[in-house]
């Protein structure tokens, strides 16, 4: 896996991913739907797992590559 993220969208990324998992775990029930907090709860995890490893599947997928080389 060869990085592909630049470091700004990196830190943008687990910005999100921890304002997502934050709100998960201090929602209070505000989501009814378990569902949505799953997927969200993937989504989250996803996003930091990008921010550490510095890799995207989906831009891998598409051809895109924010990284500076």
């Amino acid at each position: 896996m060869m990085k592909n993220l630049h470091p700004i969208d990196r830190i943008a990324r687990g910005v999100i991913g921890i304002v997502i998992i934050g709100f998960l775990l201090l929602n209070n029930s505000y989501l009814q739907e378990p569902i949505l907090e799953i997927l969200l709860a993937i989504f989250g995890v996803l996003n930091l797992v990008s921010l550490i490893s510095g890799w995207c599947p989906v831009y891998h997928l598409a051809g895109i590559s924010t990284c500076k080389k």
